[in-house]
């Protein structure tokens, strides 16, 4: 059976082709002009000589392009490959290298960095001198494909600091769209969306971007997260579904509220990317009146496990909610036996969401996905009702202001700095961002490392968000009995001097 994603466009743009698609300011994009204009991409890749299956890495920030540029490879039986342009160069290059896509597109910075990071800069097309999305054409047949086919890769660090591709089918995202759309949001045409969520990340690709495509819905395009623009735009485009990760919750509920601003549009939130703190989501919902959905999931489930439903359901602050349909839980021990209700263990996931694999890495796939079950590596346990709740992180992984960051990352960069021993990166608390990145730094006997040097070479080699917010320096690590870094020990030492 023949199942592709760009059937999302294609289906609005015959049954309903006058209706928006796309609102950027004050302008809107129709879903008939959306299908024609990727048709119009579709040509230009075939020209390129982009054939089916071919990757196309698409390096924007949410913009028309972006949209026009993924539809346009999904139509020319290509993968689209988002990456999110806020990472560092170096980071883009070893992804471009893992990847080996046929084409990339970015703007023109970026653009000139990968070409002289990559030496042949054939491949590498800079939008903002060669517009490639303009253009109409009348829409061909979508391509032939099965529902276990590689629909796109999203790209995250792995725990070792290496680029690590999700390849995410078909279905994966079929089953995650109308989950969302219809499960949760039970959304319809006349639903405004929109977020300060790169759609290069799952959260904002799938449960936004993509679900509401499936809906017939519209979606309104920022390029990053301004909370007094936010406010401004769902009073004057009347937006109905806010999605962002908890640090956008913590600084609007901050956000004084204009008189003369009517928010009665706005119905429902969601917010996911890290645990959402009960008294942010408390005092949201009491100074905006509208509820926000809580859920856990990843890219590795494309990424829909569990979510608090908005009406109907026991409403349970702290808890990422029961499991939608077709997913299955566990919670085990380090052996893999289940626990009982209220233990906790590593959660393991199964369900229609699940992604294929890791791209080009069989034993990262083979030790992630077991038995037809994703093992998380994350921590949690759930009630009696079902309800799911994500407690701690097996891995060491850090979440600040939605973005996953890996110790690893950092350490590796810090280590490079002449004068310093050790180093450990973790994440603290913190009100507005989640977590925090505190990077502890032993110096070498007799070396004097102003932070502002280590601060320095890890902006230059990382992206901003995993720049250390703090260092702070130990005449020593505390280790374990197996002379491992105690991290646990850090993050307490981290939470007593707050």
């Amino acid at each position: 059976m023949s199942l592709h994603i760009g059937s999302f466009v294609r289906h609005h743009a015959i049954s309903t082709p006058d209706a928006p698609a796309l609102r950027v300011g004050e302008e809107a994009m129709n879903y008939r002009t959306l299908d024609r204009r990727a048709a119009g991409c579709a040509a230009r890749l075939r020209d390129l000589g982009v054939a089916a299956g071919d990757r196309v890495m698409i390096i924007l920030p949410n913009c028309v392009e972006w949209v026009v540029l993924y539809q346009g490879a999904l139509q020319a039986g290509a993968i689209p490959v988002p990456i999110n342009p806020l990472l560092a160069a170096a980071e883009l290059a070893a992804i471009v290298a893992d990847c080996q896509p046929r084409v990339v597109f970015a703007r023109a910075a970026i653009a000139a960095q990968l070409r002289q990071s990559l030496g042949d800069g054939s491949a590498v097309i800079d939008i903002d001198a060669q517009p490639f999305t303009a253009n109409e054409a009348d829409p061909r047949p979508l391509p032939s494909a099965g529902s276990d086919d590689v629909a796109l890769i999203l790209y995250s660090s792995g725990s070792t600091g290496l680029p690590k591709g999700v390849e995410l089918s078909h279905a994966n995202i079929f089953w995650n769209a109308q989950a969302f759309a219809f499960d949760l949001l039970r959304l319809t045409p006349q639903d405004r969306g929109l977020t300060g969520l790169p759609l290069s990340h799952v959260f904002g690709h799938t449960c936004l971007y993509s679900a509401f495509l499936f809906a017939g819905a519209s979606i309104t395009l920022v390029e990053r997260f301004d909370a007094t623009a936010v406010l401004g735009m769902i009073h004057s485009q009347k937006i109905t579904v806010f999605m962002g990760v908890p640090t956008m919750y913590w600084t609007l509920l901050r956000e004084p509220i204009p008189e003369s601003y009517d928010l009665s549009s706005w119905r429902a939130c969601v917010a996911g990317g890290q645990a959402l703190p009960e008294d942010v989501h408390r005092k949201f919902e009491a100074k905006f009146g509208v509820q926000i959905s809580e859920g856990y999931g990843m890219s590795e489930a494309s990424p829909s496990v569990t979510g608090c439903r908005l009406w109907g359901a026991p409403r349970k602050y702290g808890s990422a909610g029961q499991p939608y349909l077709g997913v299955q839980l566990r919670i085990v021990d380090d052996e893999g036996r289940d626990m009982p209700r209220g233990e906790r263990g590593e959660i393991l996931v199964a369900g229609p969401g699940i992604a294929r694999g890791y791209f080009r890495q069989p034993e990262l796939t083979a030790q992630t996905f077991r038995n037809g079950w994703l093992y998380s590596g994350d921590i949690g346990y759930l009630d009696e009702d079902g309800y799911l709740y994500v407690v701690d992180r097996k891995k060491e992984m850090i979440i600040s202001g939605g973005y996953n960051i890996y110790p690893r990352e950092i350490e590796e960069v810090a280590h490079a700095v002449e004068g310093i021993y050790e180093v450990a990166a973790i994440g603290v608390p913190d009100d507005r961002l989640g977590e925090r990145i505190v990077a502890y730094v032993v110096l070498e006997a007799g070396a004097s490392v102003p932070e502002e040097t280590l601060l320095q070479r890890c902006g230059d080699q990382l992206a901003r968000y995993k720049v250390p917010r703090e260092v702070r320096f130990l005449d020593a690590l505390p280790r374990n009995a197996t002379g491992k870094i105690d991290r646990r020990r850090l993050r307490d030492l981290g939470r007593e001097s707050q």
